[in-house]
C-alpha cells in the first residue's frame, strides 16, 4: 500500500513512507517479453484452440486478429480467470509473459504489476479501454491487491513502449482488462469456492441481448483470514524498526474482505449507431503489519488497517458514416477512489517528542472525453485519429492530536492529447503500421511519442516475422510533483525499446516455437534522494530527473500437442539483464543489476483434456535469485530461487454443474516476491460452478 508520512521528524516514519513507495518504485525493470501460444491453427478441443485468430483491441485502438500484428501481444481468456480469479488478479496474471508480480504477504495486500521493463507506475492499466489508477500514490500506479475479477472476457497484456497511442504511464505496456458483453439469450452463473487459510469466496453474473439491447452485470466477494502479512514462515532473525529488537510473536492471521462488480448494457439505434454505459468498482478492507514501527507491540497492532473503495462510469457513443467507411467513438468517463490507512507510530508529535497512532487519507479522481476517428482508405489501409482531454485530481488529509508542519494539499493536473496512425498491408502479407501522439501537460512540459511495427506472414511454411520500435514517455505523478517532496517542474521520463520476434509453427499446429529479443533504454527516471533542485524545506530530499536503465534479453516459449486433443505442453524461459546505469555508490539502491529482476525466469505447465468433461493441469514457475532490499537494516539481500508447483482439476458433470479444485504450492515451497514478506504454503481449494 502507499502511505506517506508527512513528518520529517521521525526516522522510522519517513522510513515507512519511502520503503513502501519502493515497493512499487523499485519494482523497476520487470522480464521481457515471451510469447507462449499457437502461431497457426491449434488442434481441435485443445485449450489453446480458440487464441490464434483471437481479435485484440490494444495494439492498434481497432479490432484486429492478433496475428497481423507486429506488437507482443498476449491474451488471457474467461475461462483462465474463473480457474485462477478467485483470490483476486495475482493468481490470474502471474506467469503471464513478460509481466511480475509482486505481493507483500497475501489476498488484498499490495500487489504491483510491471511489465517489460517497466516500473508499475510505467504500466498503463484500463478497465474496458478506460484509465485506472491511484492518482494519490507515489508514481500513480495501480495497486492490484485491491482489485478483484468479476465477469471478464478477456485480458489483453501489450508489452513494450506504448506512448504513441496510449500517452503517459505506457512506457512498459498496457493492461486492458476487458469485461463481458451480453449476447444472445439471457444466461448466468453462479461460483462459490472455500478452502485453506480461512477462504472463501463467491461469483455471480447474468447477462444477455435482445437484437437491439444488450447487458451484462457481474459481482464477486472474497473473505479470507490469511496469514501474517510480514514474518511468516521466515527462519531467519527479523528485527523491527529500532533494528535491535526481535520480530514479535506472529498474529494468528491477517483479514481481507473484497468486493467487486461490473456492469455493461448497449443500446443500437441503427446499424450504424449505437451507445454504450458501463461501470466497475471495488471495495477492499485489509489489515495489514507495521514492521518499521519502533515498539513490539505496535507491529502486529489491529490498529494498523486499510480501506479504500473505488468507482468507475463511462458512456460510449458510437456513429458509422458513409457505407462504414468513417467510424466515429466519443466516450466521456470519470472515475474516483478513496483510501484511507490507520497506523501505529506514523505521526511524530514535535511538541512531545513522540510517536502517535494516526489516519490518512487519500481522495484521487480521474475525468476526461476523448474522440476517436477510424477511416477505411481503400487499398490505401486505415487512418486512426485521436484526441482526448483528461484531467486528475489528489488531496490527502490525516486525523491525529499532535504538533508538527502538516497542512492537507490537493492536486489537480489536466492533460491534452492527440494521436495518429497509419497501418496498412502488402503483398498480402507484409503488415505494417506507425504512428505518434503529443501529450501537453498543465504547468509542465509538451512530449511527443512515436512506434513503428512490421509484421510478415510466411503462411506456406507456417512463419510469422515480426518487429517494432517505439518511444515511451511518462509525466511525473502528482505525488512527485506536488507533494512536500515534490517538484512541479520535473520532466517526463523516457524510454525507447526495439523487439524482434520470429514464430514458428510446426505439423501444421501440433507444435509451436518463439524466440524475440529486445532491448530498452530508460532515461530522465524520477528518484528519490538529495539533490541541488531541493528546496531549503526538503531537508530530507526530493524527487529529481537523472535515474537510468537499460533492459535486454532473449526468450523462448513454445508448446506442443503431446497427445492432440488430450495432452498439451507449454513451456517458456526468459534470460533478462537489467542493469541500473546511475552510479550513486552511497545508496542501497546502488548497483548494476536492478531490484527484483531475476536473470532466469520460466514457466512450464501440462495440461490433460483426454476425458469428457474433465481438464487436469500441473503447472510450475521457476524463477531464479534476484536482488532485494532490507529496508529495516538498510541493505541490499538477495531473494532465493524457488520453484512453486500448482496443480487444478475441473470436472463438467452436467451441462449445467461443474466442480473445481486447486492445490497451491505443492511442495510447499519458501520463497518471497518482496524481502521478509509472506507467501502462501501447501494450500488446498475446492468449489462448484452453476451455469444456466
Amino acid at each position: 500500500m502507499h502511505i506517506h508520512i508527512q513528518s520529517p521528524a521521525l526516522r522510522g516514519a519517513f522510513l515507512l513512507s519511502l520503503s513502501l513507495s519502493a515497493s512499487v518504485a523499485f519494482a523497476q525493470q520487470s522480464l521481457p517479453v515471451i510469447e507462449v501460444g499457437p502461431l497457426s491453427p491449434a488442434q481441435p478441443g485443445s485449450p489453446a484452440a480458440d487464441v490464434e485468430d483471437q481479435t485484440v483491441v490494444t495494439p492498434t485502438r481497432v479490432e484486429q486478429p492478433a496475428s497481423s500484428s507486429g506488437a507482443s501481444v498476449s491474451v488471457i481468456h474467461a475461462r483462465d480467470i474463473q480457474k485462477r480469479g478467485s483470490l483476486g488478479f495475482n493468481d490470474v496474471l502471474r506467469g503471464v509473459p513478460g509481466l511480475d508480480v509482486f505481493s507483500n504477504g497475501g489476498p488484498g495486500t499490495q500487489t504491483s504489476v510491471a511489465l517489460r521493463g517497466s516500473t508499475p507506475g510505467q504500466t498503463l492499466v484500463l478497465i474496458d479501454g478506460v484509465r485506472i489508477g491511484d492518482p494519490t500514490s507515489t508514481d500513480g500506479s495501480v495497486d492490484f491487491g485491491q482489485l478483484i475479477p468479476t465477469d471478464i472476457e478477456r485480458i489483453e497484456v501489450l508489452r513494450g513502449p506504448q506512448s504513441a497511442l496510449y500517452g503517459s504511464d505506457a512506457m512498459g505496456g498496457v493492461i486492458n482488462i476487458i469485461t463481458r458483453r451480453g449476447k444472445g439469450a439471457p444466461q448466468g452463473w453462479i461460483m462459490s469456492e472455500g478452502g485453506s487459510y480461512g477462504t472463501s469466496s463467491s461469483r455471480a453474473s447474468i447477462s444477455g441481448s435482445d437484437g437491439r439491447g444488450a447487458y451484462a452485470l457481474s459481482i464477486s466477494g472474497l473473505h479470507a483470514d490469511g496469514f501474517p502479512r510480514y514474518g511468516y514462515r521466515q527462519q531467519r532473525p527479523i528485527f523491527i524498526g529500532d533494528q535491535t529488537t526481535p520480530l514479535p510473536p506472529l498474529p494468528a492471521n491477517d483479514p481481507t474482505n473484497n468486493v467487486g462488480v461490473t456492469g455493461r448494457i448497449g443500446y443500437e439505434f441503427t446499424e450504424d449507431a449505437r451507445i454504450e454505459a458501463g461501470v466497475a468498482g471495488y471495495d477492499s478492507a485489509i489489515r495489514y503489519d507495521n514492521p518499521y514501527a519502533f515498539s513490539p507491540w505496535s507491529v502486529f497492532d489491529r490498529f494498523n488497517h486499510q480501506h479504500a473503495t473505488f468507482m468507475q462510469g463511462y458512456v460510449r457513443l458510437g456513429a458509422d458514416m458513409f457505407d462504414k467507411i468513417l467510424r466515429n467513438r466519443l466516450t466521456l468517463y470519470a472515475n474516483r477512489g478513496n483510501r484511507d490507512a490507520w497506523m501505529t507510530e506514523a505521526c511524530f508529535d514535535m511538541l512531545t517528542f513522540t510517536s502517535q497512532n494516526c489516519r490518512f487519507g487519500y481522495l484521487g479522481g480521474r475525468r476526461g472525453v476523448e474522440y476517436q476517428s477510424d477511416v477505411a482508405l481503400g487499398p490505401l489501409g486505415l487512418a486512426t485519429i485521436g484526441a482526448r482531454v483528461e484531467t486528475e485530481t489528489a488531496q490527502n488529509s490525516r486525523e491525529a492530536w499532535i504538533v508538527d508542519e502538516y497542512a492537507p494539499s490537493r492536486a489537480v493536473q489536466t492533460t491534452w492529447s492527440g494521436y495518429a496512425q497509419h497501418q496498412f498491408t502488402l503483398f498480402d502479407r507484409l503488415d505494417i503500421s506507425y504512428g505518434g501522439r503529443a501529450d501537453a501537460v498543465s504547468k509542465n512540459q509538451t512530449f511527443l511519442n512515436w512506434r513503428t511495427m512490421a509484421n510478415f506472414r510466411i503462411d506456406e511454411i507456417g512463419m510469422r516475422l515480426r518487429g517494432s520500435a517505439a518511444t515511451g514517455a511518462k509525466t511525473a505523478s502528482l505525488y512527485q510533483r506536488f507533494s512536500q517532496y515534490g517538484d512541479p517542474t520535473l520532466a517526463p521520463e523516457r524510454v525507447l525499446g526495439f523487439d524482434a520476434g520470429v514464430d514458428q509453427s510446426f505439423f501444421g499446429g501440433v507444435a509451436t516455437a518463439s524466440v524475440s529479443v529486445f532491448a530498452n533504454r530508460y532515461e530522465n527516471l524520477v528518484q528519490f534522494g538529495k539533490a541541488e533542485s531541493c528546496a531549503s524545506t526538503q531537508i530530507f530530499g526530493c524527487y529529481f530527473n537523472v535515474g537510468r536503465a537499460d533492459t535486454r534479453g532473449v526468450e523462448f516459449s513454445g508448446e506442443a500437442a503431446l497427445v492432440p486433443g488430450a495432452l498439451l505442453l507449454r513451456g517458456s524461459y526468459t534470460f533478462l539483464s537489467a542493469r541500473n546505469l546511475d552510479d550513486d555508490e552511497g545508496s542501497i539502491y546502488a548497483g548494476r543489476t536492478l531490484l527484483r529482476r531475476p536473470r532466469h525466469k520460466g514457466m512450464w505447465s501440462v495440461i490433460y483434456t483426454g476425458a469428457p468433461g474433465l481438464e487436469l493441469e500441473a503447472r510450475a514457475n521457476i524463477v531464479g535469485a534476484a536482488h532485494d532490499v532490507d529496508f529495516i537494516l538498510n541493505k541490499r539481500v538477495m531473494l532465493a530461487p524457488y520453484v512453486r508447483l500448482d496443480l487444478f482439476a475441473n470436472y463438467k458433470l452436467t451441462d449445467q454443474l461443474t466442480l473445481h479444485g486447486r492445490i497451491e504450492n505443492v511442495g510447499n515451497a519458501l520463497y518471497e516476491e518482496v524481502y521478509n514478506y509472506s507467501t502462501t504454503a501447501r494450500a488446498f481449494y475446492g468449489g462448484v460452478k452453476y451455469a444456466w
